[in-house]
């Protein structure tokens, strides 16, 4: 294969990164935190330069260019860690900013190697202490990648305790983009040990184009996942209370809570959150999750969502669809969206509404 087509993607790969990149920074706003995701671009670009100036023979001949420090295996994840922290429920938690230290001591050590005399240099190379630096930083990487997973987990579990709707929410993007990254790390490894070859660096450069556009159109969407538990705090002036609530207590607000769902039908809200619930009962919301946690071993949107659930089956006995389509009674009972009602009501009835009507009929 010519390999002017593989040093072309990887120019227009860096070029790309650079750019959307630049654009990431450019649109940080309040709700909208891409600074760090836009330094990850960039850094991710940056990496491939190397590459390219060996493709095009710019290094040969040019000992000064030598370790030019530009390698940031150690940093680019841990930009992106910062990145999800920032956008998760979490964000107004402390940020753990030091998982960027090993990559501030990596760019300073990369600097001092630099200005080595070329001999030095060409000696460091020839021990191959910088194929073990490399697969170091390779291993880093996928330690971040591993806690950003869990950490999403962590996002998911308690966007599901606050809101009945987790539409936009999850950040499951992210848990793909992290599984897209460890493999790209075994890959980049697997590389060290293998010969040359232009399809295999064809088809990595390719899928670097993808994933750099993907995560960058996927950022310019995404907004911050704001905590309904922090804004009723700050609002009301009060922390987060005790994770504890006394067993006596935990009856007594189930019982306020199933009452107060069931006679107002909060639950047909599309942007209900446990804030709502804890407003009208004059109580903290965290309590109001608490509660529903240990008294029915749920999540708030477990919870709500049963309710409409019931609520839908209730209208299909009623032949509610001889009037409104499915989308719309997904609507009415409090769904977002189609797709996550028949999930819901799957989850629940163990059938889709199509086939629970028809049992109905046959029955």
């Amino acid at each position: 294969m010519d390999s002017n087509i593989v040093s072309f993607i990887h120019a227009f790969g860096i070029l790309q990164g650079l750019i959307l990149g630049a654009v990431l920074l450019f649109i940080n706003k309040k709700h909208k935190s891409t600074l760090f995701l836009g330094l990850f671009l960039i850094g991710f670009a940056i990496e491939f330069l190397p590459i390219l100036l060996e493709d095009l023979k710019m290094l040969k001949g040019r000992p000064g260019l030598i370790l030019i420090p530009i390698n940031l295996t150690w940093i680019i994840f841990p930009l992106f860690f910062i990145y999800v922290q920032k956008i998760s429920i979490f964000s107004n938690e402390r940020i753990t900013y030091r998982v960027l230290y090993p990559g501030v001591l990596s760019i300073i050590f990369q600097i001092f190697l630099y200005f080595l005399p070329d001999s030095s240099k060409d000696f460091l190379r020839r021990t191959h202490i910088f194929d073990a630096y490399f697969i170091l930083g390779l291993i880093y990487s996928g330690y971040i990648v591993y806690r950003i997973n869990i950490y999403i987990k962590h996002h998911t579990h308690e966007v599901r305790n606050q809101f009945a709707s987790d539409k936009n929410r999850q950040l499951q993007w992210v848990r793909f983009f992290a599984a897209f990254c460890l493999a790209l790390v075994a890959v980049r490894i697997g590389t060290l040990f293998i010969d040359d070859n232009d399809m295999l660096d064809l088809f990595i450069s390719f899928i670097n184009l993808i994933f750099v556009f993907s995560i960058a159109i996927v950022g310019i969407i995404q907004y911050n996942v704001i905590s309904a538990v922090q804004k009723y705090n700050a609002v009301n002036k009060e922390g987060v209370l005790k994770k504890e609530v006394p067993t006596e207590k935990v009856l007594e607000l189930i019982n306020r809570i199933d009452e107060y769902v069931i006679d107002h039908e909060i639950f047909t809200k599309q942007d209900l959150s446990v804030v709502n619930i804890a407003s009208a009962l004059n109580e903290h919301p965290r309590d109001i999750s608490i509660a529903i946690n240990k008294h029915y071993n749920k999540n708030f949107n477990t919870y709500i969502n049963e309710f409409r659930v019931s609520k839908a089956k209730k209208l299909l006995r009623e032949n509610v669809l001889s009037n409104l389509s499915v989308e719309g009674l997904s609507r009415e009972v409090g769904f977002h969206s189609k797709a996550s009602f028949y999930a819901s009501f799957k989850k629940v009835t163990g059938t889709t509404p199509k086939n629970y009507m028809e049992e109905m009929m046959v029955n």
